[in-house]
């Protein structure tokens, strides 16, 4: 442990890295396949579980974390249930039309990764920012996977577009 940080603060930033590079290709507008859609959502529910896990080391309450998880989850779920999305059954492509919200989505996790890492830096006094933090990548991971589960119900009855 050196100034307060672990190897799993190098997992988190690793971790926010990929999450933001993955939300890109989508936000590029390009066809991708139906499961890339799935791996954001599952790095952002990782590095939240990182979070969370230090959390609950520091003694905070278990239930924010699942409170604030199920709302994203049900806000994520709205906003990927009502969203436009081209799908091409036949070589099985997706391409999302609304990307504007996933870019600032996914750009919470690295600065709740960052807000962690200043914190744990700071000492006991950045023990609010910590906390702040996960609470943030918590929603922020709710958010992304309520979306993909949306989408995911969605892929088998949407109508065929030619995307290739």
């Amino acid at each position: 442990m050196i100034l307060h940080l672990n190897l799993l603060h190098l997992v988190l930033v690793l971790g926010a890295m990929v999450s933001v590079q993955l939300v890109l290709r989508e936000i590029r507008r390009r066809t991708m396949r139906r499961w890339k859609l799935f791996v954001p959502p599952l790095v952002a529910v990782a590095v939240a579980m990182i979070l969370i896990l230090f959390q609950l080391a520091a003694r905070q309450p278990a239930w924010w974390f699942g409170a604030l998880f199920a709302l994203g989850l049900v806000v994520g779920a709205l906003r990927g249930a009502t969203m436009l999305l081209d799908v091409d059954h036949t070589w099985r492509l997706v391409r999302p039309t609304s990307r504007r919200a996933l870019l600032w989505v996914s750009l919470i996790i690295p600065v709740a990764v960052g807000l962690e890492i200043g914190g744990a830096l700071a000492g006991p006094p950045g023990d609010p920012w910590r906390l702040v933090a996960t609470l943030a990548a918590v929603l922020a991971a709710g958010l992304l996977a309520g979306r993909a589960l949306a989408l995911a119900y969605r892929l088998f009855g949407a109508p065929h577009v030619d995307l290739r």
